[in-house]
């Protein structure tokens, strides 16, 4: 049986291409492979709510310039989750999460970011200011949660003292949420 050349050619690209997809495809699962085994040792992320019954979400994102990972108003209808039954909110939520927005590992990264939400560099205090008015006027509280996870043996993270500082002054409640786990 003879092929032509044009079969031949064919047949030789079409080897050739599945030949590089397989290898690229090979050194992809490899990569994610080791990310898996390293990066995701580590667990990290930060939260910022802002609570209260006379709570104006858009007024919060105005402020801080930024959409919340989640709001509502006291009184209005929502869902928690997208598969949870609709529930009407008991107080009005602006919350923020770094959680699906920051990419690092580094719990530092994920603070300064809620530092920035509420004094950016240059602000010289005026966003701060203008929250605590919100906080004062609305009679809102204010939380920060941060979370950090590892398996036992990493070296657990430092915090960094000027950015729970700046988020004292809002003032906000900070609690940190940091463990190991056991493999």
């Amino acid at each position: 049986m003879k092929l032509s050349t044009r079969a031949i050619f064919v047949l030789r690209t079409a080897l050739s291409y599945m030949m590089m997809v397989w290898s690229r495809m090979s050194m992809a699962m490899s990569s994610a492979t080791s990310m898996t085994n390293s990066e995701s040792t580590i667990r990290a992320f930060a939260t910022l709510r802002f609570a209260g019954d006379a709570l104006d979400p858009d007024e919060i994102s105005d402020v801080v310039k930024e959409r919340p990972t989640k709001a509502h108003r006291k009184g209005e209808i929502y869902r928690p989750t997208p598969r949870s039954p609709e529930v009407t909110g008991k107080t009005g939520i602006w919350y923020f999460s770094t959680r699906r927005k920051i990419q690092s590992n580094d719990l530092s990264d994920h603070l300064n970011v809620l530092e920035r939400l509420i004094s950016p560099f240059g602000d010289h205090d005026g966003r701060l200011k203008e929250l605590r008015d919100i906080m004062e006027r609305r009679n809102l509280q204010a939380h920060v949660t941060f979370f950090w996870r590892g398996l036992s043996g990493v070296q657990r993270p430092s915090i960094p003292s000027v950015a729970t500082a700046t988020l004292r002054r809002l003032p906000a409640d900070i609690e940190p949420d940091i463990d190991t786990e056991d493999c």
